[in-house]
């Protein structure tokens, strides 16, 4: 719940960013309805029309010193737990 409060929060507050440094966000969301015939490895006790989501937000912060040398940072948050996604970091290029 805390996750979808940030989320909608960040999604609501404008943002300006340059095309070369800054912050980016990006990100997917999907919802629907899907038939299950009580599949095993799911772990369900009946066969039937479920609501299935899923939403994932992406942060890419980049920067440049007075020098030239460029940084960042890239996080990807996933609402599917079982997928876990590796965080990034950039210094130089």
């Amino acid at each position: 719940m805390l996750r979808l409060v940030i989320i909608s929060l960040l999604l609501a507050t404008p943002a300006h960013a340059e095309p070369d440094t800054g912050l980016r966000l990006s990100g997917d969301a999907r919802m629907g309805l899907v038939w299950s015939d009580r599949p095993d490895w799911a772990g369900q006790r009946e066969s039937g029309l479920r609501m299935s989501n899923r939403t994932r937000l992406r942060f890419e912060f980049t920067g440049e010193t007075d020098g030239g040398m460029r940084f960042g940072a890239e996080v990807e948050l996933d609402s599917d737990r079982e997928r876990p996604r590796p965080r990034a970091l950039t210094i130089g290029e």
